[in-house]
């Protein structure tokens, strides 16, 4: 009886919270919807508005009844839309969009991703609360990611004191605060390995997706403006592609992957080549040939045989490609033209080589700004120094602020402290998932946590040469760290998990015996 009536105030205390979320949830949807029903009318010559907004208000109320398939739905969503071949799609863009299905008011500068976001963690630290438990699981990169995350507010703060412009320092910070945002979410949500293929698998229908509306806005094009086409999609566009492919090809070198995910992975690849060749992003191609002499290294450790059988064929025709291909501008040759401009930057065309004289003076000045204030940074929203020259590229808003070296940026913004933070973070990621991909078991967890590798060594990459802190590979950033820095459910070759401490003491024992 005493056991009882010690428990019975705190299981009432825990019913009452529970009591307290739902309320607050059917009060969330409640006046959610007024709003939207009181948009769509204010905005009657909108034909799309009602739908959009009853999709995210549903996407939001989610949050409260399937959590899991929600974060499914927000990574779906966040990775599909592009500032050029899909400018109308809403999630990524502020309601404050004109172009946008889902435009409000020029004053409303959230977009549904942030709504969507900030909801989940709500909602999520409701549970639980409501539930005796911690809110979030931190993981072993959680407490660095959390550190930066502290830094780039420092970085808001002080950029904002100094007199920076306070529409460019939301758009620089935004971005920086869903990868936190995402990592807790997927750590905390995604308890199984299936979560986490499915989260995997919706990355990919993404991309696919998105491919898909490219082409289509690539088919609407007058042929004179196919000719004049720079690049087809955004900058970031060309790593999820790249994640596609990655994704694709691992699960066909990988043992025991079922044929039907092969087949569908292959098939949903073959138009986002297409867009590929298309937007000829020379950081993404050579990002994207890092990844496959990851997978190199990966057969030489699990599948030996088939390193002998496929490395040296590939290899091959690699290099009969690049002889083929050297002096090929056209899109068949762009990968060709990547590799030439890392190899011999100086046999490539006037346009290529002005775009690499553009960086290099940019770098200059980025490392120039750095050493101004090398301890704190200058925050954000303040304009880089410009001691050297640089061209006019006055079409892209933001060429006083964000340069095309995106990781220096970070030390602009954040401080010497802040880009060390994410210098950490990613570099324990990478060693993480080497490791676990040494250790793992053969079949579709593998592919996963290889693919989630992959695309942290790529964008790695490809921030050191261009513009790629957006809204999607932010998203997609968040998840994949928090696939790589997971413990490990499944080993190989006798080896204990490596969060099993009693068993790998027993496991040196026995070494040692």
């Amino acid at each position: 009886m005493r056991q009882l009536t010690v428990l019975q105030p705190g299981i009432d205390r825990q019913r009452m919270a529970q009591r307290m979320t739902w309320l607050l949830a059917y009060g969330a949807v409640f006046f959610a919807g007024l709003i939207v029903a009181a948009v769509a009318i204010k905005r009657a010559q909108q034909p799309y508005i009602g739908l959009a907004g009853a999709i995210l208000l549903l996407v939001i109320a989610s949050w409260f009844f399937r959590p899991r398939l929600t974060l499914y739905a927000t990574v779906f969503f966040a990775l599909i839309g592009d500032l050029v071949t899909v400018s109308w799609f809403p999630f990524n863009k502020n309601l404050s969009s004109v172009e946008s299905i889902l435009y409000i008011s020029d004053g409303v500068s959230l977009s549904p991703l942030e709504l969507v976001l900030f909801t989940g963690i709500g909602v999520t630290f409701m549970r639980a609360f409501a539930a005796g438990r911690r809110p979030f699981e931190l993981g072993t990169l959680g407490r660095p990611l959390l550190v930066f995350t502290f830094f780039v507010l420092f970085g808001l703060f002080r950029g904002l004191s100094k007199g920076g412009d306070f529409r460019i320092s939301m758009f620089e910070v935004r971005p920086m605060l869903y990868i936190v945002m995402m990592y807790l979410l997927v750590n905390t949500i995604c308890t199984e390995a299936r979560h986490l293929r499915i989260l995997m698998g919706a990355a990919a229908a993404a991309v696919f997706i998105q491919s898909l509306l490219s082409l289509e806005y690539l088919q609407g094009l007058e042929i004179q403006s196919i000719d004049d086409l720079d690049t087809l999609t955004e900058h970031g566009s060309a790593i999820g592609q790249n994640v596609l492919f990655m994704f694709a090809l691992t699960s066909l070198a990988f043992r025991r992957i079922d044929v039907r995910q092969r087949i569908v992975l292959v098939v949903m690849s073959v138009p986002t080549v297409m867009v590929y060749l298309a937007s000829q992003r020379r950081a993404a191609a050579i990002a994207f040939a890092a990844a496959l002499i990851m997978l190199g290294i990966m057969l030489f450790w699990r599948q030996r045989r088939t390193f002998y059988k496929v490395v040296p064929v590939f290899a091959v025709v690699a290099i009969g490609y690049l002889g083929a291909f050297w002096n090929n501008e056209s899109a068949m040759g762009f990968p060709a033209q990547a590799v030439k401009g890392v190899v011999a930057p100086e046999q490539l065309g006037e346009q290529d080589q002005a775009s690499d004289l553009y960086r290099i003076a940019e770098n200059i000045d980025v490392n120039y700004t750095i050493r101004t204030s090398p301890i704190f940074g200058l925050g954000f929203g303040q304009k880089f120094y410009r001691p050297y020259p640089l061209p006019d590229i006055s079409n892209f808003e933001f060429n006083e602020y964000v340069p095309h070296q995106s990781f220096l940026w970070i030390w602009i913004r954040t401080g010497f402290f802040g880009f060390a933070a994410i210098v950490y973070v990613i570099g324990r990621a990478v060693m993480m998932g080497g490791d676990r991909m040494y250790r793992m078991r053969d079949g579709p967890d593998a592919v996963i946590v290889a693919t989630a590798l992959y695309f942290v060594v790529m964008y790695t990459i490809y921030c050191y040469v261009d513009i790629g802190w957006d809204p999607r590979n932010m998203v997609l950033l968040g998840t994949a760290l928090s696939i790589v820095g997971r413990p490990l459910t499944s080993v190989r070759r006798g080896v204990p998990p490596l969060d099993d401490e009693p068993a790998r003491a027993m496991a040196g024992t026995a070494v040692s015996a």
